[in-house]
């Protein structure tokens, strides 16, 4: 079962009904709305000649011709953070590229967070695309566009995503705990995966329920508290990401709910502080827990 994104999806069960393919696709929209998992199902349909099958298991043969590469998280001096996707990676996927495929009638890559290929990688990939293979398709999959090269996203399909509704997240929750599904449903954010991990995981329920509780409670915070708690998250950038997603969320939720123009304009000045601080995380080298500090004594 796909949730949401029906125009994505028609799009995509009308390519496969034509039988005419681009060379290079990018799936493009928020985290979490089942890009990455719509993109390994079209690629199992582009590799078996099918239509699209959401109850596919990926253990079967199409395997071998399904290569899948995405960012790893690493660990260093006790920092979580995700890793950049390295031209060594673009240059072996390359060579797998060029062999015919071994089961299906065509080899798929499909790339996951394909923004995280830093500028070497991207002009390796590019390559790749000037010099097409009749027997290769390839899917970026991406919730930052706008890092990906202009002259990539020029050869390719592009196919958006947007948040899906409570309403239609809710159609996942029957057959789980009522009460459990509705507070995912309300940190899920918009988001069908951030639902199914939840839903699935207690510690991921218990987290995004913390991450929404920790923004009130910072309010209350004096400086030395504020500044443990950043040394805190700092150590782990990937899970503060994650965080700092739900406070915006929260933010623009109230501010869409309150009537008093001083409060609404509180609240986007605030986001927009988090939104530069989750840029500085992402891009640059910067002290991770310096950064945070000046996050959590300026809100």
């Amino acid at each position: 079962m796909f949730i949401g994104n029906k125009k994505a999806l028609s799009f995509i069960e009308k390519t496969l009904a034509k039988g005419s393919f681009s060379q290079t696709y990018i799936f493009s929209g928020p985290e979490a709305v089942g890009k990455f998992f719509l993109a390994k199902v079209f690629a199992v349909s582009l590799i078996n000649d099918s239509a699209l099958d959401f109850d596919f298991n990926f253990q079967e043969k199409s395997d071998f011709d399904l290569i899948v590469i995405a960012p790893e998280i690493e660990e260093k001096k006790g920092i979580t953070k995700e890793k950049i996707i390295s031209i060594e990676k673009i240059r072996e996927v390359q060579k797998q590229l060029a062999l015919f495929p071994n089961y299906g009638k065509r080899k798929v890559l499909v790339i996951d967070n394909a923004h995280k290929m830093n500028i070497s990688a991207q002009n390796a990939l590019l390559k790749i695309l000037e010099e097409p293979n009749s027997t290769s398709i390839i899917i970026l999959v991406t919730h930052e566009e706008g890092k990906i090269l202009p002259t990539i996203k020029s050869r390719c399909q592009k196919i958006n995503f947007g948040l899906v509704s409570g309403d239609e997240i809710m159609e996942m929750q029957n057959s789980y705990d009522p009460d459990a599904a509705k507070d995912c449903v309300l940190l899920s954010m918009g988001r069908p995966g951030f639902f199914v991990d939840m839903i699935n995981n207690k510690e991921k329920l218990d987290f995004y329920r913390e991450a929404r509780e920790s923004l009130g409670k910072i309010r209350s915070m004096d400086l030395n508290e504020r500044l443990i708690l950043a040394d805190k998250i700092s150590k782990n950038i990937y899970s503060t990401i994650k965080i700092m997603n739900v406070w915006i969320w929260i933010l623009r939720k109230n501010a869409l709910e309150k009537m008093d123009v001083f409060a609404v304009g509180k609240n986007y000045e605030i986001i927009e502080k988090i939104e530069e601080t989750i840029s500085v995380l992402k891009n640059t080298n910067v002290s991770g827990r310096l950064v945070l500090e000046n996050l959590l004594i300026n809100i």
